[in-house]
């Protein structure tokens, strides 16, 4: 699995899988780390987590 690795000046260095597809995201000197390959995917994983949620209590 690919890490990425945080400098000295603070910035993240090297690749990350997206937390829903799988797909390695370059951080490219990022200050923050990039979990998604963009908002659909922070999305469905997000409504994912909801449901789940919700079904659980019922």
């Amino acid at each position: 699995m690919a890490r990425a690795r945080r400098g000295d000046d603070g910035r993240y260095h090297g690749d990350l899988p997206c937390a829903y597809c799988g797909a390695l995201l370059d951080q490219k000197g990022r200050r923050r780390v990039r979990r998604y390959c963009g908002p659909g995917h922070r999305t469905k994983k997000y409504f994912g987590t909801v449901v789940g949620l919700i079904t659980a209590l019922f």
